[in-house]
């Protein structure tokens, strides 16, 4: 299943990065997420479940994909997470 395992993936990486922050960034990060993140993060993983279950895929279905990516991208460009 490629959603369990992006999953865990992300579960593994998102705190190896906060421990690499102390000895490699500027700052260390923290994993205190704004909530438009979260939600985000909710509707890009479901966006990829849905795409992924069907195994099968078109053209269409890939220009959604980069439609809500671009919808993200857009929103934080012009509402940047410092400004909430």
């Amino acid at each position: 299943m490629p959603s369990r395992s992006a999953s865990q993936i992300a579960l593994f990486v998102a705190p190896v990065l906060v421990l690499l922050s102390y000895v490699i960034g500027p700052s260390p990060m923290s994993l205190d997420f704004w909530p438009g993140a979260v939600v985000m993060m909710l509707i890009g993983t479901l966006t990829a479940a849905l795409v992924t279950t069907s195994g099968r895929s078109a053209w269409f279905v890939g220009v959604l994909t980069l439609m809500v990516y671009l919808t993200f991208a857009m929103s934080l460009y012009l509402l940047p997470p410092g400004l909430r």
